[in-house]
């Protein structure tokens, strides 16, 4: 199953995070808010937040 990571603000200003999977559907989330993000961040690693850098895009086989 593909899961995206969602992090926001919500509207106290606090940090909370969500899993939502590929149709839309919210799989888990951070059941309480946090005062910095990385309060936040520490605690998605805990529940299998693994952060993963967008791979650039091939430029091989393109005309120019």
């Amino acid at each position: 199953m593909n899961i995206i990571w969602r992090f926001y603000s919500d509207p106290t200003h606090a940090w909370r995070w969500q899993q939502i999977s590929a149709d839309r559907t919210v799989v888990s989330e951070s059941h309480k808010a946090y005062k910095n993000y990385e309060g936040c961040l520490a605690d998605a690693r805990e529940k299998g937040y693994v952060f993963q850098a967008p791979q650039p895009k091939s430029n091989k086989g393109r005309l120019r």
